[in-house]
């Protein structure tokens, strides 16, 4: 995969087929159009080619707004890569470039610069100077200019349409297993291990404490996860929540790795959320909380007995 970091290019390319859209999470309909996109860029010998924009348009257009990444861009650019799409251009989300009217946008950039054969876009794409662009522009323009243009109507699954807004409201309630359908994949947070209060190796069930910069992150709670670190997977539970039975003040992100005694002090790790168990609750007493983590425990031995083997 090649990746272009702005619009500045003189290169040509052959056939090109374009997407262009947010993509964050890269979901299953996102995916759908990535498939789409390489399988007429081949009928035609052609490129297969993504747009997307750094930072998130709202991050420009609604700088008060949380927009909470599902997938950082150096995490999207890993899983393109992975989509097997030919070229990506992560375009600078500037004022300038949100000022471009939607007939320069495709007249200058998408035909004149990048010679597009095709596009293929979701049903809900906006574009160009005060999102006045939509699908309909994209079409006339197409007749106009004379490249092929298909519209990816709405995937669902349980009723209810695959998009990234509802993915983020998903993970915010904890709801992971759906989150996990909706994704093709489970949700990932990356981070590095920090010393903790060493509470969990008092009372029998070590955790590694994640600091990490991603601001997605699930709502309090007990989850079957699991730990990659330097291509490992193990399986997993991880609590997130203000330790109540001690008081604490502060967020953490603690996570007991199933049969695992290992230092990962200071390493980079990735935790995938599979599922969630349980609210955090306040207990009586330290004994009752082992009690009830040995339970989490068990749920989470049973949850990888019954499904896929981590890798």
């Amino acid at each position: 995969m090649k990746v272009f970091e702005s619009l500045d290019i003189t290169e040509k390319f052959i056939n090109p087929v374009l997407t262009i859209g947010n993509y964050d999470g890269l979901h299953l309909g996102h995916r759908r159009i990535i498939e789409r996109v390489r399988e007429k860029a081949g009928a035609i010998g052609g490129t297969s080619m993504l747009m997307t924009f750094h930072p998130h348009p709202l991050k420009i257009l609604k700088p008060e707004k949380t927009v909470g990444l599902i997938t950082p861009i150096h995490v999207k650019k890993r899983l393109l890569a992975e989509s097997g799409i030919d070229v990506v251009f992560i375009v600078p989300f500037t004022e300038v470039f949100r000022s471009i009217s939607p007939e320069a946008f495709v007249g200058d950039i998408l035909v004149g610069k990048l010679g597009i054969k095709g596009l293929i876009v979701g049903y809900d794409f906006k574009f160009g100077k005060e999102g006045k662009g939509n699908v309909d522009k994209l079409l006339a323009l197409s007749s106009q200019y004379g490249y092929f243009f298909e519209i990816q109507g709405a995937i669902t699954l349980g009723g209810e349409k695959v998009g990234s807004n509802r993915i983020r409201k998903m993970i915010r309630e904890g709801e992971m297993e759906k989150v996990m359908r909706h994704l093709g994949r489970p949700y990932m947070i990356e981070g590095r291990v920090v010393k903790g209060y060493s509470r969990g190796t008092a009372i029998g069930f070590p955790t590694v404490n994640l600091e990490t910069e991603f601001d997605l992150i699930p709502r309090g709670g007990v989850y079957v996860t699991e730990v990659e670190q330097e291509g490992r997977r193990f399986p997993s539970v991880t609590n997130i929540g203000f330790n109540p039975t001690f008081n604490g003040q502060n967020l953490s992100i603690e996570t007991h790795i199933l049969d695992f005694s290992e230092d990962l002090y200071g390493k980079e790790i990735a935790l995938y959320f599979r599922g969630r168990v349980r609210d955090e609750v306040k207990f009586g007493d330290v004994e009752a909380l082992k009690a009830r983590i040995r339970l989490d425990v068990e749920a989470a031995r049973e949850y990888f007995r019954n499904n896929e083997a981590v890798s």
